[in-house]
């Protein structure tokens, strides 16, 4: 197991929760195992992946959390593959599916806007820096690490361009519009100056002691956000995420760019947000098919 929390730290450059997690998913596993027979990687069997599933079952793990360790241990007996550990990859041929597919929580439009305006007209000295948060966030479809991440090296004010590290150090590059950038140059060259430590760098988004933001603040500063306005909302970076991809495709943008924005690997994570798409399709459809609206009584 060594061996492998090494490829996934040093060669896939996972973040360190992500390695911690695969590290617990395969001690559970080892550990499930070993108390029903020691064996080595080469001879355990599909049927041993079809106990574990069912001694998760039985300890009630949901099914979303169940398919993570699925994914842990496919991605391990890959690996042993590669390695020549065995001949054969027990998870292979196991099905796993996660039935009930939760929609992404997004934001409407106005209610979009109206967090937006709280902000603006936030009393909060660091006015400046939540706005361009918001702002950012919304504009970009940014993940909270990529943005408590982010520097200015990472910018090109003159194109309007963020250069985003995604999982891995995977590279992508993020149009960022004109409200966003200017919430951003706003904050640099007003508030930030006042926050600037020793620890500060080229961190964009800074803490009140000048150091770069944690997840946890990033999720106070949007709850206040949303308390000052008394906003019938709740509110995480994420949502603004989904809110980011659902506003591209109901404005007509297609899948492939939004899963390039997003920094999706596979297709089938950005499928997701066409089925909250579907009503905007519909309104659509019946405003402009011409057979698509009912006749009133007395219409020939």
């Amino acid at each position: 197991m060594t061996l492998f929390v090494a490829y996934l730290t040093n060669e896939r450059r996972y973040s360190n929760a992500t390695v911690t997690a695969y590290q617990r998913d395969l001690e559970q596993f080892d550990a499930f195992i070993t108390s029903t027979a020691p064996t080595e990687i080469d001879q355990i069997s599909y049927q041993d992946i079809r106990l574990f599933i069912a001694h998760l079952t039985e300890l009630e793990n949901s099914r979303t959390t169940i398919a993570r360790k699925l994914s842990s241990l496919r991605s391990f007996f890959k690996y042993a593959l590669r390695q020549g550990w065995t001949d054969s990859d027990p998870t292979a041929l196991v099905q796993y599916d996660v039935k009930k597919q939760h929609l992404p929580d997004f934001f409407y439009e106005d209610e979009m806007q109206a967090i937006i305006d709280t902000a603006r007209n936030s009393e909060s000295e660091f006015k400046l820096r939540d706005v361009a948060i918001i702002e950012t966030f919304y504009a970009t479809g940014m993940r909270v690490s990529e943005l408590t991440g982010l520097t200015f090296r990472q910018i090109d004010e003159s194109i309007q361009i963020i250069r985003v590290l995604g999982k891995g150090d995977k590279e992508r590059l993020v149009p960022i519009g004109d409200s966003a950038m200017a919430a951003i140059i706003d904050y640099k060259t007003t508030l930030r100056p006042q926050l600037v430590s020793g620890e500060s760098g080229d961190t964009v988004f800074l803490s009140h002691k000048g150091k770069e933001l944690t997840t946890p603040q990033v999720h106070d500063i949007l709850n206040k956000v949303i308390e000052e306005g008394a906003l019938n909302l709740t509110i995480h970076p994420h949502k603004l995420r989904h809110t980011f991809a659902t506003h591209l495709l109901n404005n007509g943008a297609d899948l492939r760019s939004v899963q390039e924005l997003l920094g999706h690997e596979d297709l089938s994570s950005t499928q997701i947000y066409t089925h909250v798409t579907k009503d905007k399709l519909r309104e659509q459809y019946m405003n402009v098919f011409p057979r698509a609206k009912r006749k009133t009584r007395g219409e020939d």
